[in-house]
């Protein structure tokens, strides 16, 4: 019986997001990356530069699988574009503000006096599977701006969020290709939008299925799933205890202050170490005025 070979069908996989966008040998691949900036970053591409294509198998468990692109446009300069496919938190904003910031600062030396020659645009597109409920955009695009609502003069940093379920709420049946592109890149390749016949789907489709040809990337991308998974896990528990914790330091606190004015006299060294649940039974008891004795029981 021929074993049946894993799938990958998510485009929101990091692997296969950069497998997507990274290979400028591949017309597909140009195609498709020249497209996303052009139409989100409304940039005219002259020459695209992706600085870190290589896809090793082995580092599916880097934090950043972050796309490092220089673009080249038609006046002739140069611009650094960060991207990155994530989900909406704010460590990934802070750590996206922190990029751009270092990315500015890389392209200089402290007392070059010709500052202003040696610096260029930097760009970052976030494609985040989730939506700003304050910012109800497909693509939400940040420059720093004064009170007046005016973008800083010679601005170095623009960053774009692309909210990726907002696109059900753009694209009602054919959309532009950008918003094709969005809506395969949220949905995967479904029937519906194979029978639209798109130019961009069937790419984006025939990336997808030589992807899927490689059985170490197949395998790389689904540890790397894992990976991800077990992260986010990590951080819930971790949360989750810092919550627990906090709540029994406090229920902790409100018993033995609770206590001390009730029973001056006592030793309080017999509310030390208890759990949640006996704090919370003990300062119900102090509340409604039982007898010390069954106060003591309960902490036994």
């Amino acid at each position: 019986m021929e074993k049946i070979r894993p799938r990958i069908a998510d485009f929101k996989n990091d692997l296969v997001f950069k497998y997507l966008l990274s290979n400028m040998k591949d017309v597909q691949c140009y195609y498709l990356l020249k497209l996303i900036i052009e139409e989100i970053a409304h940039i005219k591409t002259q020459e695209i530069t992706v600085l870190n294509s290589e896809l090793n198998p082995n580092h599916i468990s880097d934090k950043d699988m972050i796309l490092d692109v220089q673009v080249k446009t038609e006046d002739g300069e140069l611009i650094d574009i960060e991207m990155q496919n994530t989900k909406f938190s704010r460590e990934i904003y802070h750590r996206f503000q922190a990029y751009e910031s270092r990315m500015l600062d890389h392209q200089v030396n402290r007392g070059d006096l010709l500052y202003s020659e040696n610096v260029h645009e930097v760009y970052t597109i976030l494609f985040v599977n989730d939506i700003d409920r304050d910012n109800l955009l497909l693509i939400d695009t940040y420059m720093p701006r004064n009170q007046l609502n005016h973008v800083r003069k010679y601005n170095l940093l623009t960053h774009h969020n692309v909210y990726l379920p907002f696109i059900d709420a753009v694209v009602r049946e054919k959309g532009s290709k950008i918003e094709l592109a969005i809506y395969t890149l949220y949905h995967g390749i479904t029937d519906d939008i194979m029978a639209l016949n798109s130019e961009v789907v069937i790419m984006m489709k025939e990336k997808m299925d030589q992807f899927n040809e490689d059985e170490e990337l197949v395998l790389a991308a689904s540890k790397r799933q894992l990976v991800k998974i077990q992260h986010h896990q990590e951080k819930v528990r971790i949360r989750q205890e810092g919550k627990e914790e906090g709540e029994l330091l406090k229920a902790k606190e409100n018993t033995l202050m609770l206590f001390k004015s009730k029973y001056p006299q006592e030793d309080i060294l017999m509310l030390e170490n208890l759990t949640l649940s006996q704090y919370n039974e003990i300062f119900k008891a102090l509340i409604e005025n039982k007898d010390l004795q069954i106060i003591k029981e309960m902490i036994k």
